[in-house]
């Protein structure tokens, strides 16, 4: 069970780390874009958890709930990356519906991301990409 700012740490640096590269067939593709976003995102968050955890301990559960919340949702956003226009059989209404539920996470995820950030950021943890 994850429950201090240091497995949070870990588990969105174990994200970042884990992000599969996408075949990209053209360059500044939405999907790239995206990848690169998570991987940046669980970088800067993860390095900020740790340095955190350093100086503060464990944390309480309102502390570190957000950062593991992040996890979860960047990983959702790499698994259907992996997803999209990846199908053995070309289903345009399947890949819509991924698309969807990527914006919808992505939202998410920077809402999560500007918490993390301001809540580091009044900790006085630097965030690093």
């Amino acid at each position: 069970m994850n429950n201090s700012m240091d497995d949070a740490g870990c588990c969105l640096l174990s994200v970042a780390w884990n992000v599969a590269p996408l075949t990209e067939g053209r360059p500044d593709s939405r999907r790239g874009d995206l990848r690169r976003t998570v991987v940046a995102v669980c970088r800067a968050a993860g390095h900020g958890a740790r340095d955190w955890a350093t100086r503060n301990g464990a944390g309480a559960e309102a502390e570190y709930r957000p950062f593991l919340q992040l996890a979860d949702v960047a990983y959702e956003i790499a698994t259907l990356l992996q997803l999209v226009e990846d199908f053995l059989v070309p289903d345009l209404e399947r890949e819509h519906r991924r698309w969807a539920e990527i914006e919808e996470l992505t939202g998410r995820l920077t809402e999560l991301a500007d918490w993390t950030s301001s809540f580091l950021s009044l900790s006085g943890s630097a965030l690093r990409a």
